[in-house]
């Protein structure tokens, strides 16, 4: 379990850092008022961009679920949670 978990950490660091790597893109703007305006539309939409993450959690559960046929304390197990929670992330909940 240690091995998954430090292979999700590591995909997860991946993905960040190429967040990180976009949001530098904001530093290349030379008029400094154009950045502030540009970084400002990126902090009020963020919100959106969380919603994303859940939304490919929930699918990723639902594949588990639905096509692989785990049940929720199986699903628990493998993305590290337990089988509640699991259960309310497929449905939407959580």
């Amino acid at each position: 379990m240690a091995d998954e978990q430090d292979e999700a950490r590591a995909a997860a660091d991946a993905v960040l850092a190429e967040v990180r790597v976009a949001l530098r893109g904001l530093e290349a703007i030379p008029d400094a008022a154009l950045r502030a305006r540009a970084a400002g539309l990126i902090l009020r939409e963020w919100p959106a961009e969380r919603t994303l993450a859940k939304e490919i959690r929930q699918q990723a559960v639902a594949f588990l679920h639905e096509d692989q046929g785990l049940d929720f304390p199986e699903i628990g197990e493998a993305i590290d949670t337990d089988r509640s929670r699991a259960w309310r992330i497929w449905k939407g909940m959580s």
